[in-house]
């Protein structure tokens, strides 16, 4: 599979909720397997830190055996927020890959005029590529 396939299951994970609240999230292995797959949780469980990135790393998280996801990629259906970015940043994933940007949905979250290459940037000792990849149609 290729990133693009991946960002489109991220889609439709995120799509078995209704807009605005369509956001999924997918980790994939360094073998390419999908490990864990979640979407936007907040509403139903009324608890702020589920979100689909924070679910899916957890989910990852315990299949794995361990908190360190280095080598494995988090693809999301939308740019996740600071506090999705950081999580996955401890993880230490060595991506996060999303088809739609804060910008292209009017929303930037609680940081202004911060990107997530911003804070990637700004990391210790922790690397970590945010790209913005979006999807044809």
């Amino acid at each position: 599979m290729t990133d693009e396939d991946y960002l489109r299951r991220a889609v439709e994970v995120g799509n078995q909720k209704a807009k605005p609240y369509n956001y999924g999230a997918v980790v994939v292995d360094p073998n390419g397997n999908i490990v864990s797959e979640a979407v936007n949780q907040v509403h139903e469980t009324n608890d702020p830190s589920a979100h689909a990135e924070l679910l899916a790393i957890r989910l990852a998280a315990q299949k794995v055996g361990s908190y360190n996801l280095g080598h494995y990629v988090l693809y999301g259906s939308h740019e996740p927020c600071a506090m999705c970015f950081m999580a996955a940043a401890w993880a230490q994933f060595s991506q996060v890959i999303y088809a739609t940007s804060a910008i292209e949905q009017e929303k930037r979250y609680e940081l202004k005029n911060i990107t997530l290459d911003d804070i990637a940037a700004n990391l210790q000792n922790r690397t970590i590529l945010a790209q913005h990849m979006p999807l044809e149609d």
